[in-house]
């Protein structure tokens, strides 16, 4: 006859593994949550609309781009890390004569913005640009977005003013 190493019958033995296991994984469930949570990528609020001046400018001109501060997120975080920028970026509101080209534009430079998103710089219209209608856009950089974390959300395109290149 076999000999039983455990006091009581083979079921409860069968029963306290299976109620000490389903706590171990619980814990481990729990852990893991915690490690996904604590690698989580973190979101940076976008700058809030640059203040453009002046707002008419020839090609060839300088502009002034200016942004105090980031939009309030519940879902991002208004302090930006050092390696945070804002690509400056101009665009014509008239389509380009190609349709494949899209829109005309140029990347004007780059502001590097405090934790606190504040931002200044001048930057030249490129000499060719062609007169119209512009936005100058406002593009973090170096910081991801709630946007950049999940584009399925729908976002409203980077922060910009409008001014008018004139011949």
């Amino acid at each position: 006859m076999p000999t039983q190493t455990s006091p009581g019958p083979p079921g409860r033995r069968t029963a306290r593994w299976t109620v000490g296991a389903s706590v171990a994984l619980a814990l481990l469930a729990t852990s893991a949550c915690a490690l996904v949570d604590a690698v989580a990528p973190t979101a940076y609020c976008t700058p809030k609309d640059p203040v453009v001046t002046p707002q008419r400018v020839s090609p060839g001109g300088e502009v002034h781009v200016e942004t105090v501060g980031n939009h309030d997120g519940v879902d991002c975080e208004t302090r930006l890390p050092a390696q945070a920028r804002y690509q400056v970026r101009i665009r014509s509101e008239t389509p380009a004569d190609d349709p494949d080209e899209g829109y005309l534009s140029a990347d004007l430079g780059v502001l590097d913005p405090s934790s606190d998103g504040d931002a200044e710089g001048t930057f030249r219209v490129p000499d060719d640009f062609p007169v119209d209608k512009a936005e100058i856009s406002l593009r973090l950089e170096g910081a991801k977005t709630v946007c950049d974390i999940d584009p399925s959300i729908g976002c409203a395109k980077n922060p910009f003013a409008r001014i008018d290149v004139v011949g």
